[in-house]
């Protein structure tokens, strides 16, 4: 006889059963990353492209101030 346990005898099969819950995350996911792939596609462009004068001052000034108030330890 053998002793009994706690633990549920596995079910072969139960590792290749998707429920309705997991295969609607699986689709969203699917559909979230090939979103995200043609997103990726046509703006790749845009990154290739230089920063506008004004824009790249600007961000300069940002950084400097980030510096600045690192440096003497300010809290936003």
């Amino acid at each position: 006889m053998r002793p009994s346990s706690n633990l549920r005898e596995s079910n072969p099969f139960s590792e290749w059963t998707i429920s309705a819950d997991d295969a609607d995350a699986r689709i969203a996911r699917a559909i979230r990353i090939c979103v995200g792939d043609y997103v990726r596609e046509m703006y790749s462009e845009v990154l290739k492209e230089p920063i506008p004068p004004r824009i790249a001052k600007l961000l300069r000034r940002l950084k400097l101030a980030e510096c600045d108030f690192a440096s003497r330890g300010d809290l936003l």
